[in-house]
């Protein structure tokens, strides 16, 4: 099961990535000397970074843990811990695509040949990350439901309702 997850992660980052360089290789042209598109990228990836660190702040939070002994939390512990470790390379990857623009228009005038390549990877990365941008919502939902699911156990527990 493991081996087959990993299989689909793969295939799934495969396909990402060629969407990536597509997306990257004609939508260059788009971007190139077109502050308005560039300020909008800018915009939205520190909106997302800004509302990532929120998100990040709840994963992280001990009170997620499920409730019971320090076994069971240890084991919601690996859990959590995949979590950050999934929005962290989000984060990464708003943070690269920041880092790629500010990169770009500073050599902008001294290395115009090396601003179009940085395009490339910026909008690759770019696309990476807005893709994956995505899932966020459903994964504060679960963690959302996990929260809430959490505290019914507790309060049943504290009434003396055994689970089913």
């Amino acid at each position: 099961m493991k081996i087959k997850a990993d299989k689909e992660k793969l295939k799934l980052a495969l396909c990402l990535a060629l969407w990536a360089g597509l997306f990257s290789y004609f939508g260059q042209p788009y971007i190139h000397n077109n502050q308005d598109a560039v300020n909008i990228i800018v915009t939205v990836f520190s909106i997302l970074a800004g509302f990532l660190i929120a998100v990040i702040t709840l994963v992280g939070d001990p009170k997620s843990l499920p409730a019971g002994g320090w076994q069971v939390a240890q084991l919601g512990s690996v859990l959590t811990y995949n979590r950050l470790v999934r929005k962290k390379w989000l984060f990464k990857f708003y943070l690269i695509t920041l880092f790629l623009i500010f990169c770009a228009i500073l050599i902008k005038k001294p290395f115009p040949n090396l601003v179009i390549w940085l395009e490339y990877i910026y909008l690759f990365v770019g696309f990476i990350a807005s893709i994956l941008s995505f899932k966020l919502p459903a994964a504060l939902m679960e963690l959302q439901k996990e929260r809430i699911q959490n505290e019914i156990n507790e309060r049943r527990k504290k009434e003396g309702i055994e689970d089913d």
